[in-house]
């Protein structure tokens, strides 16, 4: 066959062979025929097709084995006994022999013997075990052309260009390639020798190159570095979307992956999902399901009703502290605490009410119990003076108990009840008393009135949901959930004349099984049976605003309770069934402990009730803060509880800026301009005032604390700041008629920021002489007004009225440059503020919202996390990083939130609160890397790059 009749095939030869005897053979055979001849700039002469190397994993393999022989010119059978048996080899060689004839089939005995008779014209079947018989006998008249090659197994590896190989090849190529096996041997020595002189002349090149290839190495391990940092930023980010989109379903895999991403590239996006992972919620695991769940008035206890009894908790670490069993096997149904926080009653399947004490909660001890009837106590409720429990029994029974006599209790009085289908019965009494809600029939509830001497009077019944009902805190209002996928809230001070004020729709088909108020009563929750948490602002009952919705629980919320702080939302949830150790099904429920803020979700862990903060509100080692109005401080040390230690003696109705100075414990307020010694922060001793008397919202400290800026009636003085001894006014930097103003130093204090006489303009002025400031420059922001500036090192943060936040690059010695710019919020912005490494900022908008940023590289500002302050009726009053860069205060009109943006920290309650990550977890979110769970080391204990 000529070179031309070559072509008309994808491939030359088909190699066919025994995968379990000769794949190594077959392998270097294929080797040897693709390097045989080739000039060196081709990467083969022949094309062999050989399935191992030239076929893809498929369900069709015979149609694609049969595609690859119908596109070869040539079948090579490498024959041996295994060969001889297998099913695929003797399928090919049949194949061949219909579709193209014994002309272009040849054999390379690879193990057994080949025996060719004369005499009958055909291989001699008893000497030959390498061929199948069945299929070639009688094929061939006179003997094919066939090729020792059992000597090739002797080599693990050979070389192509070996003499005995380049023989052996020869025999196979020759009819291939239509020509003489001397021809070829000689053209294939020819090649060689032309081969070496290539490589001699090329060797004095690539010496000359040598130098070239080196850095370009270099530059190509630098490249594989870079695109290997890429791989692990993607999968980093990746692991950050999915912890998100499972928090609340999964929240124990979602912390796992959030460390993990942290830990494979602490990219600014990981950082901030670090930041805001509070919001996960907490989940505490029950014996089967959890039935209700109940705080006590302090908020250091909480209350799980489940199938193994009630299991009190820690209110602030969630760790369980002791469990009541059922008494006399009764086993619990109900729980409530009472406002005399050594109180707690539970209700039981047997009817009893039992009262324990818990003043230690470690050993609660049995005080009395009242017996209602046969049936099972649904719901118990204790009003605000714990003298009275509302109960409600099988077949809608309400009782009112009297609980004074806490050994004694005894029922006062009943009323008669209709028995329910498929519903529990639900019971509220007021917290003065005096009046309780109760299901009744279907779909209904009636209104009772209590006397003085605790008799029941039944003053309204009303069709409304009655398998969830709860009193407002100042009894105004009882809101009632049921079958509908609303609740309803009514308005009951009239309790003859109850009146619906409003239908809150939760969108739920199961219906509502779960409400509660919050301690202020401002915010409702509602818990659905699918699952579903909705928050209210009930700040206007008539106008009640929809709030965050939570989904967690995968079976229906049948318990609500609000922390009395109103901070955390507990919810009680059965959350389908699960397989145990001996494969049965066996039920199981969770209490999900959910940060909210009002009626939104948060992600603070600490919240202090005075909102408005300064720029430098945290002493140098980030223990204490000063807050609020008037200015108090705190003690944040870590995520303990604060506690306020004093109050400053001066302050101004509108608020004041109050700032610690950088290096010393002391602390500067403007109205007047004082400054006190807080080596004790309990007890402040004042050091000296000024003669300014008008109120100012402006002070701040130089880096080095020698100066302090004031904003005045005239613009911003400049006052020395001496160890002792008075401040004494240097200068003042005109700017426009407000006392209220953003100013901020900048490099390392050589300059300062602030507005110009127009209101549009941002000043830069040098103050180097603090007795002769200069201006410099001014940074133009067009319509734009400027309203909040942060600086670190040369870099200048301005937020305007548009919601927009600029980079600059500013030099004293250059005109300033503009780097970029983002226009997240939606408002205009109030605060801005560094991290004290530079990589981070923070801004807060007029809405509430504070949002994070990448500032590493200024010219790409990048939003990394979003935090909410505030439950929409107020907005950001100031954000401020701790020096150590352990915490980030954010405050509010009304309140002031601390979040831990140290990420060593985070991690490692990150790790505390979830169990490891699983093998099967890791494969399915981390399928390419060994399994290596993240707890088990912590990564980098700073925000840098990765």
């Amino acid at each position: 066959m000529g070179e031309s009749g070559r072509r008309e095939y994808a491939h030359d030869i088909f190699i066919s062979y025994s995968h379990r005897l000769d794949k190594v053979v077959a392998a270097a055979f294929q080797n040897a025929v693709e390097h045989f001849g080739r000039p060196f700039y081709r990467s083969r002469d022949l094309r062999t097709f050989r399935d191992q190397t030239d076929l893809a994993a498929s369900p069709h393999l015979w149609a694609d084995i049969v595609k690859a022989l119908n596109s070869s010119a040539w079948l090579i059978v490498m024959a041996s006994p295994e060969a001889r048996k297998s099913e695929w080899v003797q399928k090919e060689i049949r194949w061949w022999l219909e579709h193209r004839g014994s002309g272009t089939l040849l054999f390379a005995l690879t193990a057994g013997n080949i025996q060719w008779d004369v005499t009958s014209g055909d291989f001699d079947w008893a000497a030959t075990d390498a061929l199948p018989e069945e299929v070639l006998r009688g094929v061939f008249r006179n003997e094919p052309r066939w090729v020792d090659l059992r000597w090739l197994r002797e080599y693990s590896r050979i070389s192509p260009r070996d003499g005995r190989l380049v023989q052996a090849v020869a025999e196979f190529v020759a009819p291939v390639r239509a020509c003489s096996k001397a021809d070829l041997i000689g053209a294939h020595l020819r090649r060689q020798r032309r081969f070496r002189q290539v490589v001699t002349s090329v060797s004095m090149v690539l010496a000359i190159l040598l130098v070239i290839s080196v850095t370009v190495g270099v530059r190509a391990v630098s490249e594989s570095h870079k695109a290997a940092e890429r791989q692990l930023i993607a999968t980093s980010r990746q692991l950050v979307a999915e912890a998100t989109s499972i928090q609340d379903s999964q929240p124990d895999l979602a912390r796992q992956l959030l460390v993990q991403a942290y830990r494979m590239s602490p990219t600014a996006q990981a950082a901030g999902a670090l930041i805001a992972s509070s919001a996960i919620p907490d989940v505490v695991r029950t014996a089967g399901y959890s039935n209700e769940v109940a705080y006590r008035s302090d908020g250091e206890l909480f209350a799980s009703v489940s199938d193994d009894g009630v299991t009190l908790f820690d209110g602030r670490s969630s760790e369980r502290i002791s469990r009541i069993d059922g008494v006399g096997g009764a086993q619990a149904s109900a729980v409530a605490f009472g406002d005399d926080v050594d109180l707690l009653a539970v209700g039981h399947v047997d009817g009893h009410v039992r009262l324990w004490d818990i003043e230690a909660p470690h050993a609660p001890k049995m005080l009395g119990s009242v017996r209602t009837n046969n049936g099972n106590v649904n719901s118990v409720a204790i009003d605000r003076s714990s003298s009275r429990l509302a109960a409600i029994t099988d077949g809608a029974v309400p009782y009112v108990i009297d609980i004074r006599d806490r050994r004694n209790p005894k029922v006062m009085d009943s009323v008669k009840g209709t028995p329910l289908t498929d519903i529990n019965e639900s019971i509220t009494i007021s917290p003065d008393g005096t009046r309780m809600a109760a299901s009744y029939e279907a779909g209904k509830i009636r209104i009772m009135r209590v006397s003085d001497s605790g008799r029941l009077t039944v003053t309204a019944t009303e069709a409304s949901p009655s398998r969830a009902l709860s009193f407002s805190p100042d009894g105004q209002f009882v809101v009632s959930g049921g079958q509908e996928s609303a609740s309803r809230l009514w308005d009951v001070s009239d309790p003859a004349r109850p009146r619906q004020v409003a239908m809150l729709s939760a969108k739920s088909s199961l219906g509502i099984d779960a409400v509660a108020f919050s301690r202020s009563g401002d915010v409702l929750a509602t818990g659905a049976g699918d699952g579903t948490i909705q928050l209210w602002d009930l700040s206007d009952p008539l106008r009640p605003a929809q709030g965050a919705r939570l989904r967690g629980h995968s079976g229906s919320v049948n318990s609500l309770a609000f922390a009395p702080d109103g901070r955390t939302l507990a919810s009680a949830g059965s959350d389908g069934a699960a397989r145990a150790a001996d494969g049965t099904d066996q039920l199981n429920g969770t209490v999900r402990l959910w940060r909210v803020d009002g009626a939104e979700r948060s992600s603070s862990r600490v919240f202090l009730p005075s909102g408005h903060i300064s720029e430098q509100p945290f002493s140098k080692d980030g223990h204490v803060l000063v807050a609020g109005v008037p200015s108090a401080l705190w003690w944040v040390d870590g995520e303990a509880q604060p506690s306020k230690l004093t109050t400053l003696t001066t302050f101004n109705v509108g608020g004041q800026q109050v700032s610690y100075h950088p290096r010393e414990k002391r602390v500067a307020a403007a109205v007047p301009l004082k400054v006190w010694d807080v080596s004790n922060p309990v007890e402040p001793d004042e050091l000296t005032r000024t003669t300014i008397t008008d109120g100012s919202e402006t002070v701040i400290f130089s880096p080095d604390g020698t100066l302090v800026a004031v904003g005045e009636e005239k613009g911003i003085g400049l006052w020395s700041m001496p160890a002792k001894g008075a401040p004494r006014r240097l200068a003042v930097v005109p700017v426009t008629g407000r006392t209220k103003m953003p100013v901020v130093f900048l490099d390392g204090g050589r300059m300062l920021a602030t507005l110009a006489e127009d209101d549009n303009k941002v000043q830069l002025v040098t103050v180097t002489t603090p007795s002769e400031p200069r201006r410099t420059a001014t940074l133009d922001l067009g319509a734009a007004r400027p309203t909040a500036l942060a600086a670190s090192g040369r870099t200048l943060l301005v937020g305007d009225s548009y919601g927009t936040v600029t980079a600059w690059r500013v030099d004293g010695q250059a005109r300033p440059e503009r780097l970029s710019s983002s226009a997240r919020h939606n408002t205009a912005v109030e605060d801005l503020a560094f991290h004290p490494d530079g990589a981070m900022a923070a801004s807060g908008g007029r809405d509430g919202v504070v949002r994070l940023w990448d500032v590493a590289q200024p010219e790409n500002l990048r939003e990394i996390a979003i935090l909410t302050a505030g439950n929409g009726n107020d907005w950001t009053d100031g954000v401020a990083f701790s020096p150590d860069g352990h915490t980030l205060a954010i405050a509010s009109t009304t309140t002031t939130q601390l979040w831990e943006v140290q990420p060593m920290t985070i991690q490692q309650r990150l790790c505390a609160q979830s169990e490891p990550i699983t093998r099967e977890q890791w494969a399915q979110y981390l399928p390419d890397r060994p399994y290596d769970p993240p707890c088990a080391t912590q990564g980098p204990a700073s925000w840098g790059k990765p």
